[in-house]
């Protein structure tokens, strides 16, 4: 990684585990009955995941529009109205949804930055998207012991002056849309909507492998904490070895290397956590594929991603079997396809790099 690509990587990687501690915290504190919770948990997936979208298309088209600056205004309005007045009712409602802008928001501001200024590299935005796994388990934790909202209200607005100084490294982009230039993963035939929807399902599976595979062996706080520590690895691993080994191979040993790993790791802990590593490393390879059709459009490029990560949380919600051979059957089917679109996709690691 260049100068200005580890430094947004590393700090974006902060930012988002800053920002999933905050999200996290909110909806673990949450009281209610097993519908109730079920319902708010969709709605975040579905507010927090799909308008990022929409939200990096505008950054695309608007380079004056700064989602996060924007962001944390609505992610420390919705915890603090959470917090502050007890919400209930629709007050409830409207805090979760101002929690769910702002963490889209700032989740394009990361995506944005960390793939303008990488110079056609995916370690970087990896790295971002790593931190989040990390947040995420920290938030929940943090929810269940007795700290004080405001501490974590605290983390909420730290993350203003971070966000600026993240838009400073954009000085020395001569133009934005050349920064994306580097992305040539793809075999240069392929129609970009196929593209595209080939690395939606890839990201859609991954999605339901980390949310919906059964995990019996997670029955402690410290059980969980590693389940989201290696999915975290494995993001970022992804990115560094796509760069290092090339993403074709990367690919490969992902999905093909998590394989037996689910299969056999339903009851037993390590076994699964070297899967769901692997299998996490899909991530950065599907964003690759594609930003090498939409190389101007890298918010919405990663926009397509979360869309698809929404999708898995639906299918993991009504597609569970506490059935041995149905959920290998599952994790295998699943591998298959997306062994079959990245072989089909992806263009050979050598012609990659002749490419360059």
């Amino acid at each position: 990684m260049t100068g200005r690509a580890g430094k947004a990587a590393l700090l974006y990687f902060f930012i988002h585990f800053m920002l999933e501690v905050v999200c996290f915290f909110m909806l673990y504190r949450i009281i209610g009955d097993p519908v109730f919770i079920s319902v708010v948990a969709t709605i975040y997936n579905a507010v927090a995941f799909v308008p990022q979208l929409l939200f990096g298309s505008l950054r695309d088209l608007l380079q004056k529009f700064h989602p996060g600056i924007v962001g944390v205004p609505f992610l420390l309005s919705g915890f603090l109205l959470y917090f502050i007045l007890d919400a209930t009712g629709i007050l409830f409602w409207v805090s979760l949804v101002l929690l769910c802008i702002g963490n889209a928001l700032v989740h394009i501001s990361g995506a944005e930055l960390t793939i303008r200024t990488s110079g056609g590299k995916l370690s970087p935005v990896a790295i971002f998207v790593s931190g989040g796994s990390f947040g995420l388990i920290t938030g929940q934790v943090l929810a269940g012991t007795g700290l004080s909202f405001w501490w974590i209200a605290l983390t909420a607005a730290i993350m203003m002056p971070l966000v600026i100084i993240g838009e400073t490294l954009y000085k020395g982009n001569p133009e934005e849309n050349e920064e994306c230039s580097g992305f040539n993963y793809t075999v240069p035939k392929r129609v970009a909507i196929v593209v595209i929807a080939a690395a939606f399902v890839i990201v859609t599976i991954r999605s339901y492998v980390g949310y919906g595979i059964p995990v019996s062996w997670k029955t402690t706080l410290v059980e969980a904490v590693l389940l989201y520590v290696f999915m975290g690895i494995g993001k970022a691993l992804g990115g560094i070895l796509s760069d290092t080994i090339g993403i074709r191979k990367t690919a490969f040993i992902s999905i093909i290397g998590a394989l037996p790993f689910l299969v056999f790791g339903d009851r037993i802990m390590i076994i699964s956590l070297i899967g769901i590593m692997f299998f996490s490393m899909t991530m950065p390879v599907a964003l690759g594929m594609i930003l090498s059709v939409l190389k101007i459009s890298p918010g919405a490029a990663f926009g397509v991603t979360t869309v698809g990560l929404f999708m898995g949380t639906v299918i993991a919600a009504y597609l569970k079997t506490d059935s041995l051979l149905m959920n290998c059957m599952i994790i295998v089917l699943a591998s298959a396809v997306c062994f079959l679109l990245a072989h089909y996709i992806l263009r050979p690691d050598k012609e990659e790099e002749d490419y360059v």
